[in-house]
């Protein structure tokens, strides 16, 4: 069983228009609602693959929680929620069709309640069984606090579950105490971990990954130069091919959460990591979230993965 953590979503609004200018009315030729927060966008390859082993643990209230738990409803989530008294965000990004560019506003998350956040862990903790997959996902909304992650990771690694980090900032630097069983990171939040300046030297990455003891494994993605993935004693590059990026946003989720999968059906890490990587460029393709088997599949025949 794979648990997907989301302790800050949102109802993500993507508007389109012909030509967004200032100061004048400006109405969209389309909309598209999906639910957000980085939890969600983990379990988009779960909802594409019709793979039902797993469970999503959030926070809902307000009318937009009621938005977001009658989409959760309508697609058959496997979603446990935790009512809350405040009202949960919207994300909107307006995307301008003539120039190509994209306004992101991403409102903060509620304030959570203390009984409610120990309301959350208690049905998280009840869910988990021995040797599951728990995935901590993205921000903590107002109230939690930023020890939240390194807590109930050090918590459910006494069940014996394997737990896995992807966040940034405060809530990655507390959460890595828990000694969680794998983290992904982007190059930049690990240069900042291991204190170390910039360098656009691929071999500096490399050792710094061969010498962090911190967590058992970890994964640093390098943006279109692909990855450092080390997992267990082993190094290995993945190599991707350039395409031609519409909108990146939820690529890394959408690799995470399918890498966890192929890891949870037994396939090897080096397919898992084909696999993952080609569901993340097939995001790269789309306006908004979204997979497509045939681009997966061609992806998988471009994506090489180097041991180093």
């Amino acid at each position: 069983m794979i648990h997907v953590i989301c302790p800050n979503p949102a109802l993500d609004r993507t508007l389109f228009l012909s030509d967004f200018k200032p100061n004048i009315v400006n109405r969209p030729t389309f909309t598209k609602d999906l639910l957000g927060g980085k939890g969600f966008n983990v379990i988009r390859p779960f909802i594409h693959s019709q793979f039902n082993d797993y469970i999503i643990h959030t926070l809902l209230g307000g009318f937009i929680g009621f938005s977001l738990e009658k989409i959760v409803s309508d697609n058959n989530i496997n979603c446990q929620i935790t009512n809350i008294r405040n009202n949960n965000r919207v994300c909107t990004i307006t995307v301008d069709e003539l120039t190509h560019d994209t306004y992101q506003i991403y409102e903060r998350g509620p304030d959570i309640q203390k009984d409610e956040i120990n309301k959350f862990i208690k049905n998280i903790k009840q869910t988990v069984k021995s040797d599951d997959y728990i995935i901590f996902s993205g921000s903590l909304p107002s109230g939690m606090n930023p020890d939240f992650y390194k807590d109930a990771i050090s918590l459910l690694k006494n069940k014996k579950a394997k737990c896995v980090l992807d966040t940034s900032g405060e809530y990655l630097k507390k959460g890595i105490e828990g000694y969680p069983w794998l983290v992904k990171i982007n190059d930049e939040e690990f240069l900042e971990l291991v204190g170390k300046q910039n360098t656009d030297s691929l071999e500096d990455i490399i050792n710094y990954v061969k010498s962090f003891n911190k967590v058992e494994n970890i994964i640093v993605t390098l943006g279109k130069n692909g990855m450092i993935a080390k997992f267990g004693q082993q190094l290995f590059k993945v190599n991707q091919p350039s395409i031609n990026v519409v909108n990146p946003i939820a690529s890394g989720d959408i690799f995470l959460g399918s890498l966890i999968q192929c890891i949870s059906q037994n396939s090897s890490f080096i397919e898992s990591l084909k696999y993952a990587c080609s569901c993340a460029l097939t995001n790269c393709l789309y306006w908004y979230p979204n997979l497509n088997e045939e681009a997966i599949n061609k992806f998988i025949n471009e994506v090489t993965v180097e041991k180093i």
